[in-house]
């Protein structure tokens, strides 16, 4: 919270001890959504609640909108049906029917019982997509008109677009059965002679999505077309809404949120952040199989080649150095692989280049780093022999932990699964095993 908030919420604060809850409420109102949705949060929650349940519905609905999901659930829990019915009416739809999705059955069933058949069969509509999906992203709030109207009657149709409707920078042109034809932007209305035809100055096929739509895919292609939003469109073409940027922003902030956790090995249940419990449910899981792991695997290469690490204590000493340099260099080419998937590509020949490139790459860091090893193991006065090993054991380990890093998020995608599954944890338990076992396997043979 910056300063400036800071001061307000100590302000709200004190107001609430003395009984002054009207110049609270006229306070906050003031305030930017985002930072009425800030000052709110650092109340007592009971506060929270008296302040939103008698401020306007609209600006009540605007600072919601501002708040984390979770937070908006909590919220409506507080809030009296009557009045969360009217904070939602003043929602945009495809917000709306993310609250209400949220909202336990019961109290959802009570609200629709407060809203007129055609929001009803609209809510309905919306909530039958998962949340994950450009269906469960759009609204169905959008401007449309017929393919045979000109460019004038488009335009004074525009000025008479209710102010609920989210973006006008878009017109989707359709065609009599609903099907769309094109898009249109405002730029393209203004400078098209008045009576000209908008079915005639729509060119090539629209950037369209199903309503199944992964939610990062229409992410990936609003960004790559540079679009303000995507129209979502049935089996047969009709349009059923749009997504728009602001809604995308907030999926690639959550979607990398996910990943971030995904690769740390953090995943999971999380009831409240920061907790000793979502930290539990989260974390110590990946940690208990790594014990595990490198407890009876790594362990028990230990153990099989015990009679070389007696006879030949020097190895010991670079057994740390194998271990991690194995471990960053699967990271590092899981983490280049994942980001490559993400830009939209998907296999064939662009896979099998970047595969490539990773390895070649590990083998010129091997190459360097082995030799080097080797150079330094004479230099001390080392066994030629253990240098030998170490530096072609750590060329290996390099070969293998960009193979290893590079071909799991691949095979992962090719059987369409989420490559964000490959973890740092799941990499460097790998690696530890992995190094271990072609460095000692290499001790035995060249010692």
């Amino acid at each position: 919270m910056n300063e400036s908030n800071q001061v307000v919420l100590e302000a709200i604060s004190e107001m609430l001890k003395k009984g002054e809850v009207k110049k609270a409420i006229t306070t906050i109102s003031n305030l930017h959504s985002f930072d009425a949705a800030e000052v709110l949060s650092g109340l007592e929650f009971e506060d929270e609640v008296k302040i939103l349940a008698d401020m306007e519905p609209s600006l009540t609905a605007r600072a919601l909108l501002e708040m984390e999901e979770s937070h908006q659930v909590e919220i409506a829990a507080g809030l009296r049906e009557g009045r969360l019915a009217e904070v939602l009416k003043e929602m945009p739809v495809d917000e709306a029917v993310d609250l209400l999705g949220d909202i336990p059955e019961e109290k959802k069933n009570r609200l629709m019982l407060l809203f007129g058949q055609k929001e009803v069969r609209e809510f309905k509509e919306l909530l039958e997509y998962p949340d994950d999906t450009a269906g469960g992203l759009m609204t169905p709030d959008f401007v449309s008109v017929n393919s045979s109207m000109t460019a004038e009657e488009v335009i004074e149709h525009l000025r008479a677009v209710p102010s609920d409707i989210e973006t006008i920078y878009y017109v989707y042109v359709v065609g009599d059965d609903g099907s769309l034809r094109g898009v249109l932007s405002l730029r393209e209305l203004i400078v098209s002679p008045p009576d000209r035809r908008v079915g005639t100055m729509v060119k090539g096929k629209p950037v369209s999505v199903g309503p199944f739509t992964d939610q990062e895919h229409v992410a990936r292609l609003i960004e790559k077309y540079d679009l303000l939003a995507i129209p979502v469109v049935d089996d047969e073409g009709k349009m059923l809404g749009i997504v728009t940027v602001d809604d995308v922003i907030d999926v690639i902030g959550r979607e990398a949120r996910e990943d971030i956790e995904k690769f740390a090995g953090a995943t999971g249940f999380e009831p409240e952040p920061g907790t000793l419990f979502s930290n539990i449910t989260r974390r110590l899981p990946w940690f208990v199989v790594a014990v595990v792991v490198e407890v009876l695997v790594a362990g028990g290469i230990l153990k099989l080649y015990s009679p070389i690490l007696e006879k030949f204590v020097v190895l010991v000493f670079f057994l740390p150095l194998l271990v991690t340099m194995g471990g960053n260099i699967a990271i590092q080419s899981s983490t280049v692989v994942r980001y490559f998937l993400s830009s939209g590509f998907r296999g064939g020949s662009a896979a099998f280049k970047k595969l490539s490139g990773e390895v070649l790459w590990a083998v010129v860091v091997g190459i360097v780093s082995g030799s080097l090893i080797a150079g330094l193991a004479v230099l001390f006065h080392i066994e030629i022999s253990v240098g030998f090993v170490v530096g072609l054991s750590l060329a290996l380990s390099a070969v293998a932990a960009a193979i290893v890093g590079s071909t799991l998020p691949l095979l992962i995608n090719a059987f369409h699964g989420d490559p964000g599954t490959v973890s740092g944890p799941m990499l460097g338990t790998t690696m530890d095993v992995l190094s271990l076992a072609i460095y000692l396997a290499i001790g035995r043979l060249l010692i």
